[in-house]
């Protein structure tokens, strides 16, 4: 599919000046409804994304523009179905496929707003969720807000692939093998823990044989991070993360520091209390008190670990940005907390998911936390064996819960309230702590030779 769409790639590129007025309408074409099912949106934004970055334009603007896009097409929609209902259902192509708009009602009736989120993503239906939203007389703020919401995790989901490959094959900025191999090392170092998980979990059936894997897990982390704490003060050791924190400070880029930056920014004490704080309200309004307590509890151990393990070891960070963080290295504060709040979130919400859909969502939230784990590693603000530790302090926290978990089950949890509460936090951190001081946090990262 690709390659039928090379030639608007091309033409894209040789006309820099239509790129982002061409996303935007792809977008708002892709997101409209009836238009949507039979135009090949996720080519065509995969062609204008590879355009847009073989001509190094901003990816900011790029993922604006198919932001904006996105709203107004599913705003367009909404508008159709809320005032028109009556109409629409008697016209093709609803009339001659009501099945279209009958999968639409069922899914909004059994997600509510949270269809609205996931709609975005789910092909068959993606063109008609907001159809059907205003279809059942959803109050328009509620629609709005929860639209804007999805179209800041959708424009990234569908833009960026296509952004990645023309960054990284064309232009002045285009990514070298030792970025791709930096890259592909962080995904499918994510990608193969979530298979072992997966594996385990479909082949240790019996609770008794779970409850030992998670006690021989939770001892072989915790002694593999003892004898890490020991080895780590040795000289070839140091030598090692040295030579490897000199190579990553290779590896800056623009596009790449921009991402890492914003990621690593939403795992400072702040925006992590936040998301804290919405999940356990969430789990709170479900009236699943003992599930509370399991998250709450589970955050406590991992940050009181953390604090004094980093004060006992008190091992010193690398000296290689502007501005490096004040607390010790070792472990890696953000990779151990964002293993400890995507693991807590993913064992209490995925007994309600369905399991074809489990090992997808157990893909995503593993490589998402070794992206938060490269993240430290790229800017340098942490050495290797700081990024192990994390791994293991965290894997060992998970493992304790795991075992409490299979000794005393919890009531299931419904999971999209908490997924709502996690992108509230991310977006509202995102607009607080983040966007407002944006160019003071790319100064702490500069390398010392460029600050």
């Amino acid at each position: 599919m690709e390659t039928a769409f090379a030639p608007l790639a091309q033409w894209l590129g040789e006309h820099q000046d239509w790129i982002l007025i061409a996303i935007a309408v792809m977008a708002f074409l892709e997101s409209l409804a009836v238009v949507g099912i039979v135009v090949p949106g996720v080519a065509l934004l995969f062609a204008a994304g590879t355009a847009a970055g073989s001509t190094d334009i901003d990816v900011i603007w790029v993922l604006l523009a198919a932001f904006c896009g996105a709203v107004a097409g599913d705003g367009l929609s909404f508008l159709l179905g809320y005032h028109y209902h009556a109409f629409i259902r008697r016209i093709p192509p609803f009339k001659t496929h009501p099945q279209w708009i009958d999968k639409g009602e069922q899914f909004f009736a059994r997600y509510g707003l949270m269809g609205i989120v996931i709609g975005r993503f789910v092909g068959p239906i993606r063109p008609v969720m907001p159809l059907v939203a205003g279809f059942m007389q959803m109050r328009p703020v509620n629609f709005y807000s929860v639209n804007m919401l999805s179209a800041i995790a959708w424009a990234p989901f569908y833009l960026m692939p296509g952004y990645l490959v023309g960054a990284s094959l064309e232009g002045t900025n285009a990514l070298s093998g030792r970025h791709l191999l930096f890259l592909s090392i962080m995904i499918v170092g994510g990608w193969l823990l979530a298979q072992l998980l997966w594996w385990t979990h479909d082949h240790i059936r019996q609770r008794r044989n779970k409850l030992l894997l998670a006690m021989v897990t939770g001892s072989a982390c915790l002694a593999l991070f003892i004898s890490l704490s020991l080895v780590m003060q040795l000289d070839q050791v140091t030598d090692l993360n040295q030579r490897f924190s000199h190579w990553a400070l290779s590896l800056r880029h623009r596009w790449l520091d921009d991402f890492f930056i914003v990621l690593t920014q939403l795992g400072y004490r702040a925006p992590m209390t936040l998301w804290g704080v919405l999940v356990t309200l969430a789990l709170l309004l479900q009236r699943n008190t003992y599930a509370a307590t399991l998250w709450v509890g589970t955050l406590l151990l991992g940050q009181t670990l953390l604090v004094g393990l980093k004060q006992w070891i008190a091992w010193p960070r690398p000296n290689l940005v502007a501005m490096p963080p004040e607390s010790w290295a070792f472990p890696s504060g953000h990779t151990t907390m964002g293993l400890v709040f995507l693991g807590t979130l993913t064992i209490l919400c995925l007994p309600g998911v369905p399991g074809r859909r489990q090992k997808a969502i157990l893909s995503a939230v593993c490589i998402l936390a070794t992206t938060i784990a490269a993240a430290r590693l790229y800017l340098t603000v942490h050495w290797p064996t700081d990024i192990l530790g994390g791994l293991l302090l965290g894997g060992m926290i998970l493992a304790c819960l795991h075992t409490l978990v299979l000794q005393r089950p919890f009531r299931t949890v419904r999971p999209w309230p908490l997924i709502a509460a996690t992108l509230a936090a991310w977006v509202i951190s995102l607009f607080t702590w983040v966007v407002p001081h944006y160019g003071d946090i790319v100064h702490r990262y500069l390398p010392l030779s460029l600050s």
